[in-house]
């Protein structure tokens, strides 16, 4: 998959299609294997447009990471391809259970040093998730006054600097004086760590951009609030898969540094005098971990820090009645129903 994944780099047109082997989050034993998926896709060319000049930065955000120069080991491409789509068809692992509102591939180191990754965002996928999942959700875990500093942008451009974030730090590696790579040396602890790293970044990524001039100021306003919302969905696909055990790592991180709190009602707030440098600091300690390929580390970080915290339950308990994710229901599927009758 080597020549398809360096082609699919140059994709360009009004079609954005992916097929192939790439996600390793069903596999709980060494994190290695990948399983088939398929996204067929429109481009929104004005979208991509407008957010490519976020990835004319790619150079300096990885000079921005928290991460000690001893680990830098360098050597990913500076191509940052960024496009914006709404989803016509996906299958495989891309349809089973939650679905993917974004994605950055692709995952060959190689061809990430060579050409760098893509960055995909299915706006109409993460469109119907803040409508149906987000919006009910931030209702009942969040304080009036975060409640009122939740908006779409500020999810929408998360989920972007998520993605980004995949292809900065650490990726190959040198361990015991040979050269590895990250998830061989996580194995199954990879996806998580990665997931929360990804999340982290993006967050003091988004701050960045925003003091450079790069975002609009207004989005600052917004931003921790609207990520502090979505944590409580994220965490809802179960602490044992990737993004959802991510998250329930910064939850309780943050909160032990008091930088999310409660009030009287047990709903959440940020700390807004705090929160700015507990994001850095969790991610110096990840990125650390990956540099390093300290697998003992994670397990460690993974063991205090992944689980549900009774606050959070709470939360949980009161969204019984709120959808865990959306499922696609594809109008080319009802047709081949059809014609199959």
């Amino acid at each position: 998959y080597f020549q398809s994944d360096m082609d699919w780099m140059d994709l360009s047109g009004d079609l954005e299609v992916v097929i192939g082997p790439y996600e390793v989050y069903e596999d709980n034993l060494m994190g290695c294997k990948a399983a088939f998926e398929s996204f067929i896709c429109v481009v929104d060319h004005e979208s991509s447009r407008q957010l490519a000049a976020i990835a004319e930065h790619t150079r300096e955000m990885e000079a921005a990471l928290p991460l000690s120069d001893r680990y830098r080991y360098g050597g990913r491409g500076d191509d940052s391809p960024i496009k914006v789509v709404n989803l016509l068809y996906s299958a495989g692992d891309a349809k089973a259970g939650v679905q993917t509102a974004a994605f950055n591939l692709p995952n060959d180191e190689r061809v990430r040093e060579a050409k760098g990754s893509k960055k995909v965002l299915l706006k109409n996928v993460m469109k119907a998730k803040f409508e149906k999942c987000w919006i009910p959700i931030v209702r009942q875990a969040l304080s009036e006054k975060d409640l009122a500093r939740v908006s779409f942008d500020a999810y929408f451009t998360h989920v972007l600097l998520h993605e980004i974030s995949h292809g900065l730090g650490p990726g190959k590696i040198i361990k015991h004086s040979a050269e590895t790579t990250v998830n061989r040396e996580l194995k199954d602890l990879y996806p998580t760590i990665e997931e929360c790293k990804a999340d982290v970044l993006g967050m003091i990524l988004c701050e960045y951009l925003i003091g450079r001039g790069v975002l609009p100021g207004e989005l600052a306003e917004t931003l921790h609030a609207s990520n502090l919302g979505g944590m409580f969905r994220s965490i809802r696909f179960g602490i044992d898969e990737a993004h959802g055990g991510g998250v329930a790592i910064q939850l309780n991180y943050l909160l032990e540094k008091d930088a999310f709190r409660t009030d009287a009602k047990g709903r959440f707030c940020v700390n807004d005098r705090k929160i700015s440098g507990a994001m850095k600091d969790l991610a110096a300690e990840l990125l650390r971990i990956e540099a390093e390929g300290d697998y003992e580390g994670a397990s460690a970080f993974a063991g205090k820090y992944r689980f549900i915290n009774p606050a959070v339950q709470a939360v949980l308990d009161r969204l019984s009645d709120v959808p865990v994710d959306i499922r696609p229901v594809y109008p080319v599927e009802k047709d081949l129903d059809t014609e199959a009758e």
